[in-house]
């Protein structure tokens, strides 16, 4: 797991699987609960993507 920022600096944890028929899959998780997965970042509601995180 790693951990990543949101653009407005948010913290997010991102997990990635090997799971499926995707060879790497990148979960985005609220550090607050790492319950399920996020779309969208709690704090502003920009659209979460592994390629724009920090």
């Amino acid at each position: 797991m790693q951990e990543r920022f949101c653009k407005c600096g948010h913290r997010l944890k991102v997990q990635y699987t090997l799971d499926g028929f995707i060879p790497w899959e990148a979960l985005i998780l609220n550090d607050e609960s790492v319950e399920s997965p996020v779309k969208v970042c709690p704090r502003c509601g920009t659209y979460l993507s592994i390629h724009f995180l920090r």
